[in-house]
């Protein structure tokens, strides 16, 4: 399990943000999960306006992973000059951090790159007695430092090229045991992490190609999914499998260029006793979309491991987007402490998480990310409805439209007499905007806006309107 990630200078994270899913003994709320001696949560997700940068953040995590996972033998995943820092931070490493628990072990790990090249790389293990942290191996300025527990031989280290995760090459040349971070092997997403790059497995192609072969090679899968599919009353009532030619041909000439044998799969829909083939490509986004979330989660649930997903609930019903939650946080379904970590725009789901799963992000006015942890907010209470909360603008987290400036200024010109009132109101939204106890605030506002006493002062009323709008509401 993954108990947290720090990430600092990458896209629109400038100084460092932490995503810590552990939690205190009096927050065991929800699906959580114990191991070791740590509580740690099973359900991260991320809301916060558009280009706050929840993608990012998803991104940041996606990319570090692959390439601690498999940049020794794919140099695709390799650390490139094209890794993006935030503008703000030109000229200075991209780090990245986490610690993690793996075969019962506590692992932290990190490493920072500048121009491409790794500047430092580490990695420690926790003593499950002490609780103290040894070095594994210590990488900085080019020299490669182990601990007893690894004995490399030379003609390996001369493969460490300097835009590599030397844990890659560790785990790739099974200097580890076999058992050893499967966590890296079961991490699934739906994120590319390569702006304005499709690379194999990534384009919807190739995505549903994989979808089809991971169904061919475990009638498990294949039989539950078409149970799910039944269940949520898609109209489907089986699924065929079934090899094609995939023909590549020169228009002009209709020559054939290239041909391969590929899957494609047919669905059955049983209307009035006559079953109907189509498609699966003809199925609705929705459909493929969950087809694509049910696969990769029954991996993840299966054998334990993380899935990262974008925007959770696209072209889904809020029935289906809950289905798929609810699967990571009952014990049944979810035995192995597999975790999930999502963004969306859709609040409802908050009602159903705790405040120590809900992740806010924003935006600084030096355009860096950052993100707050709904129980670091004061005066949030365990029993809340978050997504009304939410909604209400009590957390933040909204797009900020501004209004406001220009209903002022028409009530400066029909009230000349009081300027030094409005330009005191003024002050005090701006004031409001940055102070910390917003959600002090704004719950004095929904108590007050009803009462006949504000509703017998007219310019009460509008402050009280300006003020929202200030909020976003």
């Amino acid at each position: 399990m993954f108990l947290c990630f720090k990430i600092s200078n990458y896209r629109s994270i400038g100084n460092e943000i932490d995503i810590d899913f552990r939690i205190l003994d009096s927050q065991k709320l929800g699906a959580y999960s114990e191991i070791n001696d740590q509580t740690v949560n099973n359900i991260a997700c991320l809301v916060g306006p558009n280009a706050s940068g929840k993608s990012n953040i998803l991104k940041s995590i996606v990319y570090f992973i692959r390439c601690m996972h498999r940049s020794y033998s794919m140099p695709f995943y390799r650390y490139s000059s094209a890794l993006v820092a935030h503008f703000c931070f030109q000229g200075s490493p991209i780090k990245f951090f986490t610690e993690f628990i793996d075969n019962e072990a506590q692992y932290r790990y990190e490493i920072s790159i500048l121009n491409g090249i790794v500047q430092k790389e580490a990695l420690d293990k926790r003593n499950g007695i002490t609780k103290r942290y040894s070095n594994i191996f210590k990488r900085e300025k080019g020299s490669v430092l182990f601990s007893q527990t690894i004995k490399m031989n030379n003609q390996d280290i001369t493969r460490l090229g300097n835009d590599m995760s030397l844990l890659s090459l560790l785990l790739e040349l099974n200097y580890f045991g076999s058992n050893d971070f499967l966590m890296f092997r079961n991490f699934y997403s739906n994120v590319n992490p390569f702006p304005g790059v499709t690379y194999v497995g990534n384009n919807s192609k190739d995505k549903l190609e994989n979808i089809l072969r991971m169904l061919q090679d475990d009638d498990i899968l294949f039989d539950e999914l078409i149970d799910e599919l039944k269940t949520i009353d898609t109209g489907i009532s089986s699924l065929q499998l079934k090899n094609t030619l995939d023909k590549n041909k020169i228009d002009a000439t209709d020559e054939l260029t290239d041909s391969r044998e590929m899957l494609s799969m047919l669905t059955s829909h049983k209307i009035a006793g006559k079953d109907y083939l189509l498609s699966m490509l003809d199925e609705s986004s929705g459909t493929l979309h969950y087809i694509h979330i049910f696969t990769s989660t029954f991996h993840v649930l299966k054998n334990g491991g993380m899935f990262i997903v974008d925007e959770l609930e696209q072209s889904l019903h809020p029935d289906l987007t809950a289905r798929i939650i609810n699967r990571f946080i009952s014990k049944d379904t979810n035995p192995n402490n597999a975790q999930l970590f999502f963004t969306t725009h859709n609040p409802w789901f908050l009602q159903d998480l705790t405040k120590t799963q809900i992740f806010i992000t924003e935006k600084n006015n030096r355009a860096e990310t950052k993100i707050t942890r709904l129980d670091e907010i004061a005066g949030v209470r365990n029993d809340e409805n978050y997504f009304t909360k939410y909604i209400a603008g009590e957390y933040d987290g909204r797009p900020k439209i501004e209004k406001y400036s220009g209903e002022i200024e028409k009530l400066q010109k029909n009230d000349p007499q009081n300027k030094a009132h409005y330009r005191s109101l003024i002050s005090k939204i701006e004031d409001y905007k940055h102070r910390k106890d917003k959600v002090t605030f704004m719950r004095f506002l929904n108590k007050k806006l009803p009462l006949p006493t504000i509703i017998a002062k007219r310019r009460d009323i509008r402050e009280v309107e300006i003020l929202l709008n200030a909020f976003g509401l």
